[in-house]
């Protein structure tokens, strides 16, 4: 291959993936406890984290729950609708915790007519 350039692009390891999400947690912490403003990335992989983890859990959990019945009942069916369960629970877990949404865009400023009834800035009147 005369006269072309071969570049070769290192990849991090998974080691060094998971020192680097390490890292960013630690931040993402640090700056949490003194009061400054974490960075967006950083929250959001908090979250994803916590998301996941709170899956995982929930079907551990309740599938390992299910496992057990199903060894101590001699039955089949406890193993499979504790996984079931599990991922309901951790989904209904999930939505509660972290299902709000902080809107960024802030509404519009409520005026008044000449009538004194409080309007939106389209002229709809808020009831």
């Amino acid at each position: 291959m005369s006269g072309s350039v071969e570049r070769r692009v290192q990849r991090p390891r998974p080691s060094q993936r998971a020192a680097s999400v390490s890292i960013a947690m630690r931040r993402s912490h640090r700056a949490e406890q003194e009061g400054g403003q974490v960075h967006s990335h950083a929250t959001g992989m908090n979250t994803g984290l916590r998301v996941l983890s709170y899956l995982i859990a929930g079907v551990a959990l309740y599938g390992g729950l299910g496992w057990l019945a199903d060894h101590l009942l001699g039955t089949a069916f406890w193993l499979p609708l504790g996984i079931v369960l599990g991922a309901g629970f951790a989904t209904y877990t999930i939505i509660r915790r972290f299902g709000r949404v902080d809107d960024p865009t802030p509404s519009p400023p409520r005026t008044t007519t000449e009538e004194g009834s409080p309007t939106a800035m389209s002229g709809e009147v808020l009831r």
